[in-house]
């Protein structure tokens, strides 16, 4: 089954998934009532009738909860480990999704320095790492660059850079991490101006955009 046809077989559980959050928002619109320092992150984890688990991430940043990131994260068991189908949830179109290969995390846990695995590394990875957006709310993928003498596209995030490749359907499939310091040259300067665009950004949309919409898609 290619990618495309995962998110296609995703899209079976968008009604069921839908319900289930909309019963979710009420509790968090209470816990945001009494919540006393913002932002407030919650995750939660979610096993769909089609026996799909997801992975639920929430940020919000007010009482009132008109400024919303929500972060949908679909995982299928490999032999290798986690397989991540990925993408946001609020935007007017949403930024193309990304598929996230076990290499990946091995690679993030490794070069970040994060003493974690799983389910756990999982949820570290998306609570420390933006993707990168640029001033038309799509992903910033780079030019194609050379790595271990092979073609890629890379993604910005905060912590460092995935490389992997952007398929015709816009799929951005992610095979592994290295971080801004393992950067040489031209990259360097080109990742890191992008980190401080990325991050720039994130404050910019954290403070004026509302990102939750009704409906959920994939």
């Amino acid at each position: 089954m290619t990618h495309a046809e995962v998110y296609q077989e995703l899209e079976r559980d968008r009604e069921t998934l839908t319900s289930w959050w909309h019963y979710r928002r009420l509790e968090l619109q209470r816990r945001a009532l009494k919540c006393q320092k913002f932002p407030l992150s919650v995750w939660y984890d979610y096993t769909s009738p089609r026996k799909v688990r997801y992975l639920i991430y929430t940020r919000i940043f007010d009482k009132r909860m008109r400024h919303i990131l929500t972060g949908i994260v679909a995982l299928r068991r490999m032999s290798d480990g986690w397989t991540l189908y990925t993408t946001w949830l609020g935007y007017q179109q949403l930024i193309a999704p990304m598929v996230i290969i076990p290499h990946v995390l091995k690679r993030y846990a490794e070069r970040a320095n994060v003493q974690k695995t799983g389910i756990d590394l999982i949820k570290h990875y998306f609570a420390h790492n933006s993707i990168g957006k640029d001033s038309r709310d799509q992903r910033v993928v780079a030019r194609s660059v050379r790595w271990n003498g092979e073609e890629h596209r890379s993604s910005c995030t905060n912590e460092g850079v995935l490389l992997g490749q952007q398929q015709q359907d816009g799929i951005f499939i992610a095979r592994t991490f290295i971080t801004y310091d393992m950067c040489c040259g031209r990259q360097q300067v080109e990742f890191e101006s992008k980190r401080d665009q990325i991050l720039s950004d994130t404050e910019l949309y954290n403070a004026a955009k509302t990102f939750y919409r009704t409906g959920l898609t994939f």
